[in-house]
């Protein structure tokens, strides 16, 4: 199918970074750094994805996006600041640099005649705004969340768990005299996994005494053990809340991006490894020609693509393309929800528009129990406060419209461009201010 590329959305991972420690029970993070290796790994990621967006010549080229001088209207970034935000923010940085790198283009004439390049050589500012957990909770959604808290204790508890740890005790045993008094359990895995691997990455004495197995059993069982707690059998289960709240910024960003009054056509979220899980499950993802369902922990600077294309001449609807980098690989097409090709975006939205956590409300709901939103409260939305519930529960209604056969995917496109007039210009500049999830973004220009 030819097709051509409309926008896309960028989730990444942050680079290479120091030992980070989690709490095993309520997963809040101590303190860390990122180090240059991350910030390589950054930096070739974004300049993978100048070439595979950004070039006129790539296949995958966004149709109309400027390919040298950034245009901030048509990108938006995100970068995730709780737990390990500080290697987040510097991730998102490198990679801004290789996807917008200096240019003498970057320049302005004055009135004079004059012409003044920025400095550097013509350093690229692209606008990033911080997502704070103690008033956003989309990029971080797992902590102090107590439905959350009890299915980790839950997964503990399984007799799937405790069979791994009883065949994991001679790892454990093994691994004792390499991790210095941390806890010796799968119930810490991750930690041991976290402080071997950063060691053995970094300190050539302890790499030279550590027996070969132990850094690859670790990453096994934090592989594992990540992947039953950022995950759940059910889509909308809690054990997926890290990529239910991501999942809101994904379909209102995709609803941007289709409608043509909408300049957006690049969104990146820069975030840590939570998520993916979460959505590689909620979305029952596999690689294209290998079939084999994506699990675990990504490596550092993964990046998932979700590429929004035009179908061609008659059909004319939207469909996404889905793309995974794990780490410093290359790009993989991603099979989701059971398809083997494209999928078209009425299809994605009807599967998962269930799924997604619009606002803070919404997740202090979701985590302490209660019921979700239901019709009753759609119909008591005042039309004043339409702006603050999002796209996301419009979608929600619209995607229950077409359950019942009451519009087709072209009255879809027409809605989508009605609604976003009636909301008049605050809600069409969503991007700038998102209010389903609080504006407390901190603006920072890089």
């Amino acid at each position: 199918m030819s097709t051509k590329v409309e926008g896309v959305i960028v989730i990444t991972r942050n680079g290479d970074r120091i030992v980070y420690q989690q709490d095993p029970e309520t997963y809040k993070g101590g303190p860390s750094d990122t180090t240059p290796l991350g910030e390589a790994q950054s930096h070739a990621l974004g300049s993978l994805l100048r070439e595979t967006y950004l070039k006129p010549n790539s296949p995958s080229y966004v149709a109309g996006m400027s390919p040298d001088v950034v245009n901030t209207k048509e990108v938006k970034v995100f970068a995730k600041a709780g737990g390990e935000g500080t290697v987040v923010f510097d991730s998102t940085i490198a990679l801004l640099q290789g996807l917008f790198p200096p240019t003498l283009k970057n320049k302005i004439r004055l009135a004079n005649g004059q012409e003044i390049v920025a400095p550097l050589g013509g350093y690229q500012y692209v606008p990033v705004e911080t997502v704070e957990p103690s008033n956003d909770r989309r990029l971080e959604s797992w902590t102090n969340c107590p439905k959350f808290a009890e299915h980790v204790k839950k997964v503990g508890s399984s007799d799937e768990f405790k069979d791994v740890e009883k065949k994991a005790k001679p790892f454990f045993d093994l691994v004792k005299d390499y991790v210095f008094g941390r806890q010796l359990s799968l119930h810490n895995i991750w930690n041991i996994y976290d402080f071997v691997s950063t060691q053995y990455m970094y300190n050539q004495t302890y790499a030279y005494r550590l027996p070969p197995t132990v850094e690859p059993t670790a990453r096994s069982l934090a592989n594992w053990h990540e992947d039953k707690i950022f995950s759940d059998e059910k889509m909308d289960g809690i054990g997926n809340i890290a990529g239910r709240t991501l999942l809101r910024t994904i379909l209102a960003s995709l609803e941007r991006i289709a409608f043509n009054g909408d300049p957006l056509q690049l969104m990146i979220v820069d975030t840590t490894y939570q998520p993916f899980i979460s959505l590689f499950h909620m979305t029952n993802a596999t690689t294209g020609n290998s079939g084999k369902p994506l699990h675990g922990i990504p490596d550092f600077a993964s990046a998932l693509a979700i590429e929004l294309r035009r179908g061609p001449p008659p059909d004319m609807r939207d469909f996404l393309r889905f793309k995974f980098r794990n780490g410093t690989g290359d790009f993989e097409t991603v099979h989701v929800l059971g398809t083997k090709s494209d999928i078209p975006l009425t299809e994605f939205i009807y599967k998962t528009q269930h799924a997604q956590v619009i606002n803070n409300k919404h997740w202090k709901e979701v985590c302490n129990g209660k019921s979700l939103l239901d019709m009753d409260a759609l119909s008591s939305i005042d039309p004043q406060r339409s702006a603050d519930m999002g796209l996301g529960v419009l979608g929600a209604v619209i995607a229950l419209l077409l359950v019942l056969g009451i519009v087709t995917a072209a009255k879809h496109r027409r809605a989508n461009r009605k609604r976003v007039q009636l909301l008049g210009e605050e809600q069409q500049m969503l991007g700038r201010q998102d209010a389903t999830f609080g504006s407390a973004e901190k603006v920072r220009y890089v």
